[in-house]
């Protein structure tokens, strides 16, 4: 296989059952290592995460390839997508991330993110009985299967001895856990920081059990296909992204009331109110680079879900980690941070 240069993460939790629906097109100067400008790359995102950020800071200005946004709606679909072939990159939660590995799909890790705010938190209706972790044994609890609050709520549950058979695990669409927790079907859910923010608008009595940070670090995977990177215009293009990519999330930082209105208030629908509430409390992500550490991280993930019965074999990653490809995407991020 041709050498590896570094690659990028690309960020994407998004809906294969409901169809992609490309949501931007850039191009413009051509050069021998994009294949003159014909490259297209097929980049997985989530609520325009990603192509927002890119397009506010201008990064998506003179590209010498071409940028298809699909969209989707968790990390799962976006494995679903990588094994139809129908993108060459993506981000997503460390579970579905783990996930991908498990089913054999070939992708490879090209970049690790991590958000230093809860991310999510696990949250109990008022009424529910449910005051502390121990409480739900018993109980029903709603998450998204395979993504990354369901590892959240494997390793809450261990946290207090608990296992997923300790529980009536409800299984909701990822965008639904705030209104499903709302209707009061189940006693607790797993949530985002702003389905927090909502629903404990509505009910102030609601109990914020652990939030995910408190139980491990937050990752988010970017992976990108082996075909992908094996074709020396598209690795080039994805080189490119990466760096782009980066300097958009540095953007973001700077630039926070731009942010705040555009994506929370103006995309998301929120008052402004709680738009700065979701973002004060969502925390900030940054690249990072891939060690022993994050490894280690998604192995002691896989070995929970194997002792929970939900992955029939033990997960090895020698292949999603290839030291090459980290190694290379740990230079790239390296340099392009400290220009910052």
């Amino acid at each position: 296989m041709r050498r590896w240069r570094s690659v990028v993460a690309v960020l994407g939790l998004l809906v294969l059952a409901t169809g992609c629906t490309p949501s931007n097109t850039a191009e413009n100067s051509t050069g021998d290592s994009f294949g003159n400008g014909s490259v297209t790359l097929r980049i997985g995102d989530q609520q325009k995460s990603l192509e927002l950020p890119l397009q506010l800071s201008g990064q998506l200005a003179d590209l010498p390839y071409k940028v298809q946004f699909d969209q989707f709606n968790s990390g799962p679909l976006v494995d679903q997508a990588f094994s139809a072939g129908a993108v060459d990159a993506g981000f997503m939660g460390d579970t579905p991330a783990m996930f991908a590995q498990a089913s054999g799909i070939a992708v490879q890790v090209v970049t690790v993110s991590r958000t230093d705010g809860p991310y999510d938190w696990l949250v109990a209706r008022p009424g529910s009985g449910i005051h502390t972790l121990a409480d739900l044994r018993g109980k029903k609890v709603a998450t998204t299967k395979d993504t990354a609050p369901h590892g959240f709520l494997l390793r809450a549950l261990a946290k207090a001895g608990l296992s997923q058979h300790d529980i009536t695990l409800v299984d909701v669409p990822l965008l639904q856990l705030g209104n499903i927790l709302q209707s009061g079907t189940v006693d607790a859910a797993t949530v985002s920081v702003q389905q927090a923010v909502n629903y404990q608008n509505q009910n102030p009595d609601a109990v914020r059990l652990v939030s995910a940070q408190q139980i491990a670090p937050t990752y988010g995977f970017g992976l990108a296909t082996r075909t992908a990177l094996a074709d020396p215009a598209k690795l080039a293009a994805l080189e490119d992204f990466a760096r782009r990519l980066v300097l958009a999330n540095v953007w973001k930082r700077g630039h926070v009331d731009q942010w705040i209105s555009a994506y929370y208030v103006q995309y998301q629908k929120q008052t402004p109110a709680n738009a700065k509430i979701i973002y004060d409390g969502s925390g900030a992500t940054t690249y990072i680079p891939v060690d022993d550490t994050v490894r280690a991280n998604q192995q002691h993930q896989a070995d929970l879900f194997l002792q929970n019965g939900l992955i029939s074999k033990p997960v090895d990653f020698t292949a999603q980690f290839d030291p090459t490809v980290i190694g290379e995407f740990n230079k790239a991020i390296s340099a392009v941070t400290g220009q910052q």
